[in-house]
């Protein structure tokens, strides 16, 4: 019974590895690029459609999206054309938008930022809450400016309503330490 077992075992190894051959594959080339853009220009500027891995990833930091995911100075290389001091590069999504402007050497100048019906950050919603108790969120809009990469101007416009009353609220989201909100 035991020479039975072995032989059935070595007959089973030598039929398995006659029956294999070896087959040689040639080179294959992969790449992958997870956040392919779609890119259009017109002779002063370029447009790039932003594919977001998940929802809300370019709003929540638009600039540091920007910088993690376009490579400037390889932008400036492909084009390749030394009559340009300036370049204007504009990053759009579904939500709005993100407009920077670059130097030849690839140094961001300044950004301006547009987007709209985005969800608030928490202190502007506590802040509108507190303020305008009743009331809802009807639609809203995000504008912000910088030089570089700072951001020196940004301001929340905000459409209320309460039954037939409507209203506006302008927000400063850096003036929120005294939960202050300005409206007209």
């Amino acid at each position: 019974m035991r020479t039975l077992i072995v032989l059935l075992l070595l007959v089973g190894f030598i039929g398995t590895s006659q029956a294999q051959q070896i087959t040689e594959l040639e080179e294959a080339n992969v790449s992958y690029a997870p956040n392919a853009v779609k890119i259009s220009s017109n002779l002063d500027s370029y447009t790039f459609t932003v594919k977001e891995n998940f929802a809300g990833e370019f709003i929540k930091n638009p600039i540091a999206f920007m910088k993690e995911n376009f490579d400037i100075n390889a932008f400036i290389a492909n084009i390749d054309n030394d009559a340009y001091d300036e370049y204007l590069v504009t990053f759009k999504s579904s939500k709005g938008y993100l407009e920077a402007s670059y130097d030849d050497d690839g140094t961001i100048l300044k950004t301006s930022q547009r987007f709209k019906d985005i969800v608030l950050p928490l202190n502007v919603r506590r802040a509108l809450y507190k303020n305008h108790k009743g009331w809802t969120m009807v639609q809203n809009k995000y504008m912000a400016s910088g030089k570089g990469e700072r951001i020196d101007r940004e301001v929340y416009k905000i459409k209320l309503e309460n039954g037939n009353k409507k209203q506006n609220v302008k927000i400063d989201p850096r003036d929120l330490r005294d939960s202050e909100v300005a409206s007209n």
